[in-house]
C-alpha cells in the first residue's frame, strides 16, 4: 500500500483516490509498520495500552505492574557520537527507562546494534550527579526473526552474568520477542497475556480481528489501529519516508561497501609493506653472514674454524630466523 502511494505520489498521481482504494480494501493499518508502531504505543493518549502491553512483555502483574508512564522523546542524543532513533523510550516509577523497538531485518552486526542501543540509553538516562548510580533499564526488541533458533522459547531475557550463571548487573536488561516464531509454532496452549497480545496483533495485521471483550484493552487497540483513523496527509507522508529510507539504506550499502574495499586495500599495502621489510630485513642477515665470513677468511682464519662458524650460522638461522 505505502509502495503504491508513494509511486503515485511522485508522478504526480491521484493519491486521494489511491488511498480510497486501499482503505475499501484494508479496515486496520499494518501495526508493525515503525511509524504505525509509534502511533500507537508511543502516544501519550494510549499510555493504558503502551502500559498493559509493557506488563505483559516484561511478565510483570499485581503491585510490580507499571500503570503510569512519562513518554521520552524518541531521538536519544547522549556522549557517544552516532544518535540513536529508538520506536517508544518510556520511563516509568521508580525512575526506570523502557525501551520498545520492532527489528525487521536481522543484519551481520544487529547483536552489536542492541549493545550500542543499551551503552547509548544507560547514558541518557543516568542519573543527575558525579556519581555513577544507574537508572534501570529495559530494552525490548520485537523481532521479525529468530535470534535463538535452536530455543523452543520465543521470549529471552537477557542479563550480564558470570560463568557460574549468577547475575552480575540487574539493572540492564534485553528482552527479545520472536514474533514469527511464536507465529509458527502457534503455542496454543500458551495464555500468557504476552500470547495474547501478538495473537491480537497477528489478527489485525492479516485483517482477522480476533473476539475480544468490549471496552477491554484489546478492544482499544483495534480501534486505535483502523485504517480510517489515519489521515491521508499522514499516509503519504510514511510512504515517502518508507522511499526515503530504502534509499538511504541502499547510499549505506553502498558506502559500507566502498569503506570495506578501502580498508581491505590498506591493509593488504600494510600487509605487503611488512612482509616486504620482512624480506628485507632476511636478505640483510643473509648477506651480513656471508660478509661475516669473507672477513674471517681475509683474516686467515683457518678452513675448518671457518666451516664451523658456517654450520652454526646455518642452524640459528633454522631455528629463529626472526630473531637473527
Amino acid at each position: 500500500m505505502l509502495r503504491d502511494i508513494s509511486e503515485t505520489h511522485k508522478i504526480g498521481g491521484d493519491t486521494t483516490a489511491c488511498i480510497a482504494k486501499y482503505r475499501k480494501r484494508y479496515k486496520f493499518a499494518y501495526i508493525y509498520n515503525d511509524t504505525i508502531f509509534k502511533q500507537i504505543f508511543g502516544n501519550p493518549q494510549n499510555m493504558d495500552i503502551t502500559a498493559n502491553f509493557l506488563n505483559a512483555i516484561l511478565k510483570l502483574d499485581g503491585g510490580d505492574c507499571i500503570d503510569k508512564l512519562t513518554f521520552v522523546n524518541t531521538a536519544v542524543e547522549g556522549t557517544l557520537s552516532k544518535s540513536v532513533i529508538s520506536d517508544v523510550v518510556v520511563e516509568s516509577e521508580p525512575l526506570e527507562r523502557i525501551v520498545l523497538e520492532v527489528q525487521h531485518v536481522k543484519g551481520d552486526a544487529y547483536n552489536d546494534r542492541l549493545v550500542y542501543y543499551v551503552a547509548k540509553h544507560t547514558v541518557a538516562s543516568k542519573a543527575p550527579g558525579e556519581n555513577y548510580w544507574l537508572r534501570n533499564l529495559n530494552l525490548i526488541s520485537l523481532q521479525m526473526f529468530d535470534g535463538f533458533p535452536e530455543s523452543r522459547n520465543y521470549r529471552h531475557s537477557i542479563r550480564l552474568k558470570n560463568q557460574e550463571n549468577d547475575e552480575f548487573f540487574k539493572k540492564q536488561t534485553i528482552t527479545l520477542v520472536e514474533i514469527p516464531k511464536f507465529l509458527k509454532d502457534g503455542y496454543s496452549s500458551d495464555n500468557s497475556m504476552l500470547a495474547q497480545w501478538l495473537r491480537v496483533i497477528d489478527g489485525l495485521n492479516n485483517e482477522k480481528p480476533v473476539p475480544v471483550p468490549e471496552g477491554s484493552i484489546f478492544a482499544r487497540l483495534q480501534e486505535k489501529a483502523k485504517l480510517s483513523i489515519f489521515t491521508e496527509e499522514f499516509l503519504v507522508s510514511e510512504a515517502k519516508n518508507m522511499s526515503d529510507r530504502q534509499y538511504e539504506m541502499y547510499v549505506e550499502k553502498k558506502q559500507a561497501r566502498a569503506e570495506g574495499l578501502a580498508e581491505g586495500r590498506a591493509e593488504g599495502r600494510e600487509q605487503g609493506l611488512a612482509e616486504g621489510r620482512a624480506e628485507g630485513r632476511a636478505e640483510g642477515r643473509a648477506e651480513g653472514r656471508e660478509q661475516g665470513i669473507d672477513i674471517l677468511e681475509s683474516l686467515g682464519v683457518p678452513s675448518e674454524l671457518i666451516e664451523k662458524a658456517r654450520k652454526i650460522a646455518a642452524e640459528k638461522a633454522k631455528e629463529s630466523p626472526s630473531n637473527l
